[in-house]
């Protein structure tokens, strides 16, 4: 038996959780269940991949001077390392074609699969990108993330467009239904304008790893591919072909109707409101007039839920029915005390942005009630 590995649970726990995220239960193939450890010195490498996406970090816990390379499932090591103790020691080692790991009087063996049949992704030339604090960049995702597609036939809906140019990033989300749009200026300029439109498993596993620190990322992009680093982590992503919507077009400009209204109690009116609603059709009225909006519901057990709020505006009547989940949903993203709502007819879309900056825009349609 070698023993390649000996740390605390604590320092290998992190890049093991790190790259077993993007790990999915159901495989086509069984060696995609697993992850990849490779040790070369005392520096051990992992990797996690399902062909269109891959994670890679590694730690200096290696021991001896032998290079060693092996797959073990990501669940049950995932699993097993949970139950330990941080402090615990952990010792990973070899023995056949199982892979062994002891704690204090705690013995496993799990089966592996060859590291030379691991299907790393090829990396393309990349050739351009930007770099940016990580906090900034992933608050710019978390902003647009919810707005993003599931499983739409049109499949460049599925993901979170990164648009660069000059010293401008954006990030913009659609599902048709409505669109997300978060922008941050900095000084750096890019080299070369570019779209990319990342996959939504993608921007949810940058989301969970992206520190919120000032430390730097680098965000590079290729044909096909994009690779993000950061924190001692890379990762390495396919990207959604096809054109994304023309955004700019479908962002009102001309809605003369607006107001400004405390987001914390618009947000529970919405949710008291949405309590008779279904969960099919979560449509809610809205009716405004001089300094108040009235919000309402009725469902098929004709149930009405009514709710009142004082808002700042002088403007015409108007009655307009939205979705109450589009509605919620970027009132949780937002942190401002107060939001401002742009307001056309009623059948025109519905601008929403932060009184004090216009580097975040939300548009939602309207819908019949």
């Amino acid at each position: 038996m070698q023993q390649f590995i000996e740390t605390t649970r604590n320092n290998i726990i992190k890049p093991i959780q790190t790259v077993s995220g993007v790990v999915e239960r159901k495989q086509p193939l069984p060696i995609l269940a697993n992850i990849l450890i490779k040790k070369k010195g005392n520096i051990v490498s992992f990797i996690g991949t399902d062909l269109d996406i891959q994670i890679c970090t590694e730690s200096p816990i290696g021991i001896d001077e032998d290079d060693f390379s092996t797959t073990v499932s990501a669940r049950k090591i995932n699993d097993i390392l949970s139950t330990l103790k941080d402090e615990d020691t952990i010792t990973i080692g070899s023995k056949g074609d199982h892979l062994t790991l002891k704690s204090g009087k705690s013995k496993f063996e799990l089966q592996t699969l060859p590291a030379d049949d691991f299907p790393s992704m090829n990396q393309s030339e990349f050739t351009h990108g930007f770099s940016m604090p990580c906090q900034k960049f992933r608050y710019m995702l978390s902003m647009v993330y919810f707005a993003a597609a599931q499983n739409n036939i049109r499949f460049f809906l599925n993901g979170v467009l990164i648009s660069a140019e000059n010293q401008t990033i954006k990030a913009v989300a659609t599902d048709g239904h409505r669109l997300a749009l978060c922008q941050i200026d900095q000084s750096e300029t890019v080299s070369r304008k570019f779209d990319a439109i990342i996959p939504r498993k993608t921007v949810k596993e940058l989301m969970r790893l992206i520190p919120d620190s000032e430390e730097m990322l680098s965000f590079d992009i290729s044909s096909n591919q994009i690779k993000v680093m950061f924190n001692g982590i890379e990762i390495i992503s396919k990207l959604i072909e096809g054109r994304f919507p023309d955004y700019e077009r479908v962002i009102p400009s001309t809605n003369d109707k607006i107001f400004l209204v405390n987001r914390d109690e618009l947000s529970l009116a919405l949710q008291r409101v949405a309590i008779l609603t279904t969960d099919k059709f979560k449509g809610v009225r809205w009716t405004l007039s001089s300094g108040k909006l009235i919000i309402a519901a009725t469902n098929a057990e004709m149930e009405e839920a009514e709710d009142e709020i004082e808002i700042q505006y002088s403007g015409e009547n108007l009655e307009i029915g939205f979705n109450v989940s589009y509605l919620l949903d970027v009132l949780n993203v937002l942190k401002n005390n107060e939001v401002r709502f742009s307001l056309g007819g009623p059948l025109s879309s519905a601008l929403i942005t932060m009184p004090d900056s216009e580097n975040f825009k939300f548009v939602v349609m309207p819908m019949s009630i």
